[in-house]
């Protein structure tokens, strides 16, 4: 058999992981937007959740996870997955990845939120997806080309499967890379809003190419906002990981009475969405929130990313207080994919944030993001290298003159502003009429793949992204996970339970899941 050819899109944790699973065979070309160094992955400080220590299990992963997804994950996934991961880390550690020991030589285990036992591993305190990064990236083989500063564009979908990617170059040039197998790995769509943790390359181009590709997109309403972003004169100044109330920080007011007692069993380690709407209620009634780190010992040391990103926002860890508010933090939502990664679309595999896989169900459990990383890009790779549907061709020429986006007549801190506004940490009916209302309204213009700049490509894949995430949230009349609409406080299994909201090119559905499980199990 002839050498196959597949093009990966972005170059997070799970691209690299799919590349780095891919024997020397194969034809590997990574392209991302920007640098290799530029991703969610390489700003990630939390670790990566595993079962490794003798009194945990993989049950018992499964189950915080379950606890943390709001009933909303599938079942089958997530113990598949996280049994798949402890064996992924395992193997890292027998690579001599260098996670984090104490003076004994044993591998020092985080706890954060929703977390029944200590299972995170972290590398370099808080650098753990720098690490991870670079890591990967030593172990790709000479078959992998990494194609940096090239933008994906458009996919090509030929005799009903994708066969490759338009892209454009930083000098304007549009060239097609033809493909036996396209995974797109381009992360979520954290800056649709103002206060978020992602990088800025990170505008749900993923997504947006699917979409348009016919590609199912699912549960897009469920975005996890972070409870802790480092926060100065309104501005996100990067993220203060979770890790940091694992270690025994508490969130206070300005008056220093703690904010999540009484609100949670697990106070400040309750789950995400908890303790972020916990904040904004407090912000709502114009208190200052700041996250008191007074009895961390060699702050310094532990969390040396934090540490200089304080230093950089001219923010005095000496005091012991750190200045904080939620901004968004992670998509559960988005690509529709299977366990091997497989989308709707034949030759078309999505990995990492940019999938909606059900492994996090309505709302991620902390340091889970790395993990499911690392597992799909080693099943998609597996899934791939066994594959035996080769799809010939049609004669038909592709086409430039075909390809044309809808750029919104605003500008992106437009879309942010609105999005912030109304379909953020709680949202109504009323709220989300209005922006649904604005971006109906709003004119467009049609701009060919040749004439248009990288801005305003990336302008039009996250118009896309926000429409249809501000459909889904007027569609699910429930509080669920990281959605929740206060004018339907509270979860309904009733009407909801397994229910996924789905776009399909200018469709929209809502489908039983019968693998979704409503899990109401008491938790520790």
């Amino acid at each position: 058999m002839s050498s196959q050819t597949i093009v990966v899109v972005g170059a997070g944790a799970a691209a690299l992981s799919f590349a780095a699973a891919m024997p020397p065979s194969y034809e590997v070309i990574v392209i991302t937007k920007s640098s290799v160094h530029d991703s969610n992955s390489m700003l990630a400080q939390g670790g990566i959740a595993a079962s490794v220590q003798p009194q945990d299990s993989s049950a018992a992963h499964a189950e915080d996870t379950l606890y943390a997804g709001g009933g909303h994950n599938h079942i089958e996934t997530v113990n598949d997955a996280v049994v798949d991961g402890r064996r992924i880390v395992m193997e890292l550690i027998s690579q001599s990845f260098p996670f984090d020991k104490d003076r004994n030589g044993r591998l020092q285990l985080g706890k954060e939120g929703a977390h029944s036992a200590n299972r995170i591993l972290h590398a370099g305190g808080d650098a753990t997806g720098r690490m991870l990064v670079r890591h990967l990236i030593s172990r790709l083989h000479s078959n992998v080309i990494l194609r940096e500063y090239e933008a994906a564009c458009e996919l090509w979908i030929d005799n009903g499967r994708c066969a490759g990617v338009w892209t454009k170059d930083q000098a304007g040039s549009v060239r097609l890379r033809k493909a036996d197998y396209v995974v797109l790995a381009a992360g979520g769509c954290g800056n649709l809003f103002q206060m978020h943790t992602n990088n800025r390359s990170v505008t749900s181009d993923g997504l947006s190419l699917a979409y348009r590709a016919g590609a199912c997109l699912t549960d897009l309403e469920f975005v996890q906002f972070h409870p802790t972003l480092l926060a100065k004169n309104g501005r996100a100044c990067g993220l203060v990981s979770e890790a940091v109330r694992g270690e025994g920080a508490v969130l206070i007011d300005e008056n220093g009475r703690r904010i999540m007692e009484g609100v949670h069993p697990l106070k400040d380690l309750a789950p995400r969405d908890i303790v972020a709407r916990a904040i904004h209620d407090h912000q709502k009634q114009g208190s200052r929130v700041f996250l008191d780190i007074s009895e961390i010992p060699d702050f310094y040391q532990r969390f040396p990313t934090v540490s200089t990103l304080c230093e950089q926002a001219g923010i005095s860890i000496e005091k012991g207080r750190l200045p904080v508010s939620p901004g968004m933090h992670f998509l559960m939502g988005g690509i529709s994919v299977n366990r091997w990664g497989e989308t709707s679309v034949p030759h078309l595999y999505a990995i990492g944030e940019a999938a909606c896989t059900g492994f996090h169900g309505a709302n991620r459990l902390a340091s889970n993001s790395l993990l499911e990383c690392l597992v799909y890009g080693k099943r998609a790779a597996k899934r791939i290298q066994t594959a035996t549907n080769r799809m010939s061709l049609s004669a038909k020429r592709p086409s430039l003159e075909e390809i044309t986006f809808a750029v919104p007549e605003c500008s992106l801190e437009d879309i942010r502003k609105n999005m912030t506004d109304h379909v953020s940490i709680i949202r109504t009916a009323d709220e989300l009429k209005k922006v649904k209302k604005w971006f109906e309204q709003m004119p467009v213009q049609i701009i060919n793949v040749k004439e248009i700049t990288n801005e305003a490509l990336e302008l039009a894949h996250l118009w896309q992204t926000a429409t249809l995430m501000t459909d889904s949230a007027l569609l699910r009349k429930e509080s669920r996970g990281g959605h929740f609409r206060s004018d339907f406080p509270f979860r309904d299994d009733a009407g909801w339970k397994g229910k996924q909201i789905v776009h399909s090119k200018g469709s929209i559905t809502i489908r039983q899941n019968e693998g979704i499980v409503n899990n109401a199990a008491a938790h520790a």
